[in-house]
């Protein structure tokens, strides 16, 4: 119901509160800061900071109902456009992996509103009140929900369509995974988004958006990752796995604060 400049404002002053009232989150964040750069010495004013960002995304997120088209090119600023278009007007649809890196769902929307088909990949949440205003935030941006647990067939479908259809793979979470390095360290990474293209044949884009130190965004896009064809599929898609997984670590390193330290992603427990 805010303003975005005061929605903003609320959430980064009730972050504070947040860090002290969230005692599991507060630890694991600590616990994966110190496992990550066990020689930095500030990981509380990190964590801090990781809550911030996190709430401010939160906030931004849910102000895309009143933004307007011109209001959206005016917050985001985007880089390497030339990639997804190259990859996008191949007419093999394409499959664009991110992470929980800044305002995240400003990703799609800002794609949809530029003309572009758009599905997005994601889990239903665990209070269906929260889960239908996610929908309908995400659907009123013209974007396509496909459910993670239950829409393999619908994601073919899309990709078959030319549809981007975005996936974030950053995350431990009940799906095929596998082992690969992240920061250092093993960490069971999603398959879907290699299987998906390695099956349609789709180009792999890798993009993130980061706040940057006026407020606005910037949405980063690099070049498409090609599939070693010449390995058996198991291994090309590990492969692929590997070098998605390294591409998002050096956008998440661009600002290590915008991503979300509370997720326990190493195999590594506190």
């Amino acid at each position: 119901m805010l303003p975005r400049r005061a929605a903003v404002s609320a959430a980064a002053g009730l972050s504070g509160l947040a860090w002290r009232l969230l005692k599991k989150e507060r630890r694991k964040t600590l616990f994966n800061l110190a496992l990550i750069f066990p020689e930095r010495k500030d990981h509380e004013a990190l964590g801090r900071e990781v809550f911030r960002n996190v709430a401010v995304s939160v906030a931004d997120a849910f102000t895309l109902f009143r933004i307007t088209d011109d209001q959206l090119n005016d917050l985001v600023e985007v880089e390497g456009l030339e990639h997804f278009d190259a990859a996008y007007n191949l007419g093999k649809g394409l499959v664009a992996v991110t992470g929980h890196i800044g305002c995240w769902e400003f990703i799609p929307a800002w794609f949809s509103r530029h003309g572009y088909k758009i599905s997005v990949i994601g889990k239903r949440v665990y209070d269906p009140r929260l889960d239908k205003i996610l929908a309908r935030m995400r659907t009123s941006q013209g974007v396509n929900i496909i459910d993670r647990d239950s829409g393999a067939k619908d994601a073919l479908s899309d990709l078959r369509s030319g549809h981007a259809v975005g996936i974030l793979i950053d995350q431990d979470t009940r799906v095929a995974s596998i082992d690969v390095e992240f920061f250092g360290h093993q960490a069971s990474t999603p398959v879907g988004a290699a299987a998906l293209a390695d099956k349609t044949g789709s180009p792999v884009v890798p993009l993130a958006i980061l706040r940057q130190p006026d407020g606005k965004y910037l949405l980063s896009v690099k070049p498409a990752i090609a599939f070693d064809r010449s390995l058996p599929k198991e291994e090309r898609i590990r492969a692929m796995v590997q070098e998605q997984t390294r591409q998002l670590e050096e956008f998440i390193r661009r600002d290590i604060t915008q991503w979300v330290w509370m997720h326990l992603r190493w195999k590594e427990k506190p």
